[in-house]
């Protein structure tokens, strides 16, 4: 993740100006002197985001609070996703998981999925084709 750049005074006007002035989330005018804003990442930085000027637009401050609590759930799945495709997801051992050495057959019996030797372990956790 990139850290955030401090934007002059002179880049924040120039951002206002290109947007005519307009919240980019709700679209109503903001009064530059009266109301708090802020600038916006269009694009969150941990999605993807740059932190240049093309992505930045003015937000009021409570619109851009209520878009920020959005993106936290939005960047949470997607590093949950991403650790599950790279792997580093920690796997569940719960009993009865797929991941677990056993398994209950419907008959109630107990039985092992696969040997006990972590070498012969199939990959993904899986049991192999009878």
């Amino acid at each position: 993740m990139t850290s955030r750049r401090n934007w002059t005074a002179r880049q924040r006007l120039g951002v206002f100006e290109a947007h005519g002035g307009a919240c980019h989330i709700c679209g109503l005018k903001i009064d530059g002197t009266r109301e708090p804003w802020d600038l916006e990442h269009i694009i969150p930085l941990a999605l993807g985001g740059e932190d240049a000027l093309g992505n930045l637009a003015p937000a009021h401050r409570s619109c851009h609070q209520t878009k920020t609590k959005d993106d936290v759930r939005v960047i949470a799945k997607a590093n949950r996703v991403r650790a599950k495709h790279n792997g580093a997801r920690k796997r569940s051992t719960f009993p009865g998981s797929r991941d677990s050495r056993f398994k209950k057959k419907i008959n109630g019996e107990v039985v092992q999925r696969w040997p006990a030797t972590p070498a012969s372990r199939p990959a993904g956790g899986s049991s192999p084709a009878p």
